[in-house]
């Protein structure tokens, strides 16, 4: 049912897309295209998986399309895999998460720096391993979609290049057994793109 769902959000999001290209094409506007690769620090929400992996960093490369300033766009977050001890036996045990994004916001272009805010939906993937004889047979593996909330600024040094540094919160919530967990934390990422 959730992939029916985010199917049809995705076809949404290209018709979309494609109309306003075409309505910028007819009136003389030609869009942007953005490609952009950041990396940074990724948190998580849950406290207790917190103590147990800490922080972890994440790399997100990502294609937008700006047209009169609306930006429209998606990306692959990845890179977040962390180990660490767990339980009250304190067995190794190693959490991966990744996962597509798709996103709308706006972008205020002031001579050669553009501040910018988006919001979309994250259509990760996460995964927990316990190296121990008593889980074995409760594995944490599935896929969830979840709300991010972005802001950033780009800097032109030249016409064509930017630097960009941005903040981003995602929510994951999860129900791998009874108890719900939030997998979504803060991105903190500086990176590179071109524009053409």
């Amino acid at each position: 049912m959730d992939i029916m769902k985010n199917i049809k959000i995705i076809v949404c999001l290209v018709l979309f897309l494609a109309f306003l290209t075409g309505q910028g094409l007819a009136a003389g506007i030609k869009p942007k295209i953005e490609a952009g690769l950041s990396f940074g620090l990724r948190t998580l929400n849950n406290s207790e998986l917190k103590d147990v992996y800490g922080q972890g960093t994440n790399f997100f490369p990502s294609v937008t399309l700006i047209w009169k300033g609306l930006m429209f766009g998606g990306g692959y977050e990845a890179g977040f895999k962390r180990d660490g001890l767990i339980g009250i036996y304190e067995e190794p045990a190693e959490l991966t998460v990744k996962g597509g994004e798709i996103f709308a916001g706006y972008q205020l272009m002031l001579r050669n720096i553009a501040p910018y805010i988006k919001v979309g939906l994250g259509f990760y993937s996460y995964k927990q391993v316990v190296e121990s004889e008593y889980v074995s047979d409760y594995p944490v593996d599935g896929n969830k979609t979840g709300l991010i909330v972005a802001g950033g600024i780009k800097y032109f040094p030249l016409k064509r290049l930017f630097i960009s540094a941005e903040v981003k919160y995602g929510s994951l919530k999860v129900k791998p057994y009874d108890l719900e967990v939030d997998l979504g934390g803060l991105r903190l990422n500086g990176g590179l793109g071109f524009s053409f």
